[in-house]
């Protein structure tokens, strides 16, 4: 996208206090950051005439897009839960405990008639039968269930046992061409950020923090807050390097072996069983799955580049996104490490 695009979109996406800092040009305009849909996190920040925007928050982990993150079975890097809603009456309801099982059990009789419907907004829907059109549940997102629909399978993945499981086909807002071929934006391989402006969608973003490695990730999903982000993206600022990761889920023969205890962030151990943990002079007696759940609690800063991006048509990138890609991308636009840390600097410490 322009730089003219870029700065305009964010702008729009964000709610400032606009207060120009007095003799301190250079750190720009304070403002605050919140979320469209009244997230009550307020995070600080500082907008810079290029349209740069600092902001420091904590990052939780969003496995949407990659192959492993959605399974049958529930056995994904992300529980199912987060990719729907149940419906009830006609009427969308946040996914907990009773709404998963009842998935499960629509899942096992195929999302045949009778059972119960789910609005599905993170994971592909396909029609229940060929020549069957989709049904809306509103804003781009489709029900499943009920003969209505149900999730388009992925490939089957090799778990940490040396069986399989199948995947689900998990989305992204922003998508890209592969070899000519659509594909959303793999969690597991690219460094994708969150941001709860979809005006922010294709403006790269430098995530860095103490201990962690610096680097330059893609806003490529909106959400319904700021500080997400994708499993490369934490595994990159742990340590550097992007690594694939088997999926569960962990049989109980292979329960506190090195199979779980060597899991790296920002995957953990989620056992079947409450309380199932691993601990000396005690077998674990149920099987675990593999979430990527462990976020990083410290504060993270953020400079969301203003002049730096892909351009898009809608929510797709005709090109691909690769990791160099995207660090050529902030290049281009001369984005050095002495300007980023300039901006950072202007950011109050807590």
């Amino acid at each position: 996208m322009s730089g003219a695009t870029v700065l305009s979109g964010l702008a729009a996406g964000f709610l400032l206090a606009a207060s120009m800092a007095s003799g301190a040009e250079d750190c720009g305009t304070p403002g605050t950051l919140t979320s469209s849909k009244g997230d009550s996190r307020v995070l600080v920040t500082r907008v810079f005439k290029d349209g740069s925007i600092a902001v420091r928050a904590r990052l939780a982990v969003n496995p949407d897009g990659g192959k492993g993150a959605y399974t049958v079975g529930d056995h994904g890097f992300t529980y199912i839960a987060n990719g729907l809603s149940i419906m009830r009456k006609g009427v969308r309801y946040r996914c907990d405990l009773d709404c998963r099982n009842a998935f499960l059990k629509a899942e096992l009789k195929g999302f045949a008639e009778h059972t119960p419907e789910f609005c599905v907004y993170a994971i592909e829907v396909e029609p229940f039968a060929p020549g069957q059109a989709r049904t809306s549940c509103g804003n781009g997102r489709y029900l499943i269930g009920n003969g209505k629909g149900r999730l388009r399978k992925g490939p089957l993945l090799d778990t940490v046992s040396g069986a399989t499981v199948q995947s689900y086909v998990s989305t992204t807002s922003l998508r890209h061409k592969v070899d000519g071929q659509v594909q959303p934006l793999d969690s597991e391989t690219l460094p994708i950020a969150v941001a709860a402006k979809a005006s922010m969608l294709g403006s790269i973003v430098w995530v860095a923090g103490k201990g962690l490695h610096g680097t330059f990730a893609l806003v490529g999903e909106s959400g319904p807050a700021f500080g997400e982000g994708s499993i490369a993206l934490h595994q990159l600022l742990h340590t550097n390097a992007i690594t694939a990761q088997a999926s569960g889920p962990i049989p109980v023969g292979q329960r506190c072996s090195a199979v779980e205890s060597g899991l790296t962030p920002p995957f953990r151990s989620s056992p079947d069983k409450p309380g199932d943990g691993c601990r000396r002079g005690r077998a674990a007696s149920s099987a675990s799955d593999i979430r990527a759940y462990n976020g990083i609690s410290e504060p993270v800063d953020f400079v969301v580049l203003g002049q730096a991006g892909f351009s898009r048509k809608g929510g797709l990138i005709e090109q691909t996104v690769t990791r160099q890609a995207i660090d050529e991308a902030a290049a281009r636009a001369g984005y050095t490490q002495q300007r980023i840390r300039q901006m950072l600097a202007c950011l109050p410490r807590s």
